[in-house]
């Protein structure tokens, strides 16, 4: 609760889910918080979950997001289905906030790219490995990204705002760690299409 900033002030479920545990395979149905990633300044292939930027600035507090989850745990490694039938769009703080951004956001001129909005139904899969010491991750997604462009409009007093825009996207992710002596590296990497040109990035 906030008593300056009323876009602060929410209540969300983090996680509140079903599960059904085999000996090689899972079932998870509800509200989840799923973590993608090995390195510390930035986690470029966490995607499932969507941002929530008026508990914390730093883009790491994350809101629930609704979703059908399978693994599979074999010898070859763990396979996880993901199937994510609601979209939850990224919080901002208020115009009364401290840190907010100039112009502020404008959530309900919210654009998407789909047609189906906050319905559309989006989807991802994830196998990961243990190989002796190295663990080795490949993940790809697919639907309205968690990260929207901003688009330059204005509100209906007519003063300046950011208006958030949610592409549609397909994005594939790498995460290996391997210890080495007393270092621990580690990488994690992306390609994504759909927002703009299609464009890699990687952090280690």
């Amino acid at each position: 609760i906030d008593q300056h900033d009323a876009e602060r002030s929410h209540a969300d479920i983090r996680e509140l889910a079903w599960v059904n545990v085999h000996d090689d395979y899972e079932w998870r149905i509800g509200i989840r918080k799923i973590f993608w990633g090995v390195t510390e300044s930035q986690h470029l292939v966490d995607i499932i979950n969507h941002t929530d930027l008026v508990e914390n600035f730093d883009a790491k507090s994350k809101l629930g997001q609704p979703m059908v989850n399978f693994a599979l745990l074999k010898p070859w490694g763990t396979l996880e289905l993901f199937v994510l039938p609601y979209f939850r769009e990224r919080t901002f703080l208020g115009k009364e906030s401290r840190l907010r951004s100039e112009p502020p956001v404008d959530t309900d001129q919210a654009i998407y790219q789909s047609d189906q909005g906050r319905d559309h139904v989006d989807y991802a899969a994830r196998w990961s490995k243990a190989f002796a010491d190295v663990d080795l991750a490949l993940s790809h997604f697919a639907g309205t990204s968690r990260d929207p462009r901003f688009l330059p409009g204005t509100n209906s007093s007519g003063a300046a705002v950011l208006i958030p825009h949610y592409d549609l996207i397909h994005q594939t992710g790498l995460e290996f760690t391997a210890p080495v002596g007393s270092w621990l590296w580690k990488l994690e990497a992306i390609r994504r299409r759909g927002q703009g040109p299609t464009y890699s990035a990687l952090t280690g």
